[in-house]
């Protein structure tokens, strides 16, 4: 396994953010002219609460039914069922080519062993970009509970891999992100860039979704959706 990722911020989220800065007058100084507009739009959820915010998400499932879901001690906490594809998704569709998408994860644990098993399978957390409710269009960046990476495309229901099946990272509590400019794609973390692929004729529009495969426990400290203003 190799760990990929240095201690020097990725040029390319740097870029993006400057371009889709939003500026702010200096404390204390007044401003003579018309103030501008905001360059870009931030919706963020840091779990706060002692329940899931029915404003902000709802259960959402690829396959399968849905899990257990609970708000607790600041994170998102869910598992699901073998074979599951379920989680939440954000209620709110933004709409964007050029956006970042991040997810603190808080905890990756292995799933529950499969009937008359004592094998525990390896466990997973996805941040997913979903460009429709069925998943036929979708983006999904992953971290297992071994610590690898994996990172999918999904495009008119044909999935593939896009990694080298060799990322991996021994940061704790990390926070993973999707990075879109365009056709190009950006996998990260903790705002550092890990691989670069082009997906092109995937639509503006999209949801977030966090869930597990299965019965993974999957935790969440925080998301954040920052997206380009045209």
């Amino acid at each position: 396994m190799k760990i990929w990722w240095s201690t020097n911020l990725s040029a390319v989220l740097l870029i993006l953010l400057v371009s889709i800065h939003v500026s702010a007058q200096p404390q204390g100084q007044a401003s003579t002219q018309p103030q501008s507009s905001p360059a870009a739009d931030e919706w963020t959820d840091s779990f706060d609460g002692t329940v899931l915010d029915s404003d902000k998400w709802e259960l959402h499932s690829l396959e399968g039914g849905n899990g257990k879901i609970e708000v607790k001690e600041g994170q998102l906490r869910m598992r699901g069922q073998n074979g599951w594809r379920a989680g939440v998704r954000t209620k709110q569709s933004f709409s964007a080519d050029r956006f970042i998408v991040e997810g603190t994860i808080a905890k990756v644990g292995r799933a529950l062993p499969e009937p008359g098993s004592d094998v525990l399978p390896i466990g997973n957390a996805i941040l997913t970009i979903l460009f429709d409710g069925s998943g036929r269009n979708r983006v999904e960046w992953i971290l297992t509970s071994e610590g690898t990476f994996e990172a999918w495309s999904v495009v008119d229901g044909r999935g593939e891999r896009l990694d080298n099946k060799k990322l991996g990272t021994k940061v704790k509590n990390p926070t993973l992100g999707i990075v879109r400019k365009g056709d190009d794609f950006y996998f990260m973390l903790n705002g550092q860039e890990g691989l670069k692929r082009t997906i092109k004729n995937l639509p503006r529009s999209f949801h977030v979704m966090l869930y597990g495969f299965g019965s993974s426990e999957n935790d969440w400290d925080s998301v954040r959706v920052v997206t380009a203003k045209q």
